[in-house]
C-alpha cells in the first residue's frame, strides 16, 4: 500500500498530518525574534532637541522684505531673489502676479525646484489638464540660502 498524501486511509485526508512527512523535523516554535538595530532616543534627548528648535525659532524671526511682517514659519518661506533673505511664499506669488500680465484662464503656481509657472487651464473647472506657458526661475538651482541650511540642519538632525 502507498504511503503518500493521496492515500487517505493513512493520513485522514490531510497531507499535513502524514506521519511520514518531512516537515516533522523542523522546530515547532521557530518564530522570528525582533532585535532593534537602532538605539532608542531617550526622553531627555527629545526634550533637548525640542528646546533647541524652540530657541532657533525664537532667535530667528526674519522680517519679510515685501510685507514687513515677521515670518513665523521659516519652513514655508522662499528665498528672495533680490536680497537673499526669506520671504513669505504668498508674498512671492503676489509679487509675481503684480509683475506678470495674466491672460484669461491663466494662473501663477509653484512648480518646484524654486520655480513658478504661468499655468493655463482651457477649462477652469478641470484642473487636471493644463499647460505651462511660462517658467519663472525664482531661486537659483545650485545655490542654497544660508538661512535654509541652518534651519534644515537643526530640523533634520538624527542622533
Amino acid at each position: 500500500m502507498r504511503h503518500d498524501r493521496h492515500n487517505r486511509k493513512h493520513n485522514n485526508g490531510n497531507w499535513k498530518n502524514n506521519k511520514h512527512s518531512h516537515d516533522n523535523h523542523s522546530p515547532k516554535n521557530s518564530k522570528p525574534v525582533f532585535r532593534p538595530t537602532i538605539k532608542a532616543v531617550s526622553e531627555e534627548q527629545i526634550r533637548e532637541n525640542e528646546e533647541a528648535i524652540r530657541n532657533f525659532k525664537d532667535s530667528n524671526k526674519p522680517v519679510c522684505p515685501v510685507c514687513g511682517e515677521v515670518i513665523k514659519e521659516l519652513s514655508s518661506a522662499i528665498n528672495d531673489s533680490k536680497s537673499g533673505s526669506p520671504l513669505h511664499f504668498d508674498c512671492a506669488i503676489a509679487q509675481i502676479q503684480k509683475d506678470t500680465k495674466l491672460e484669461n484662464g491663466e494662473k501663477i503656481a509653484y512648480i518646484g525646484q524654486g520655480r513658478f509657472g504661468v499655468i493655463y487651464y482651457a477649462n477652469v473647472h478641470d484642473t487636471k489638464h493644463f499647460q505651462i506657458r511660462k517658467i519663472i526661475d525664482w531661486e537659483e538651482k545650485d545655490k542654497k540660502p544660508e538661512w535654509r541650511d541652518q534651519m534644515s540642519e537643526l530640523f533634520s538632525k538624527v542622533r
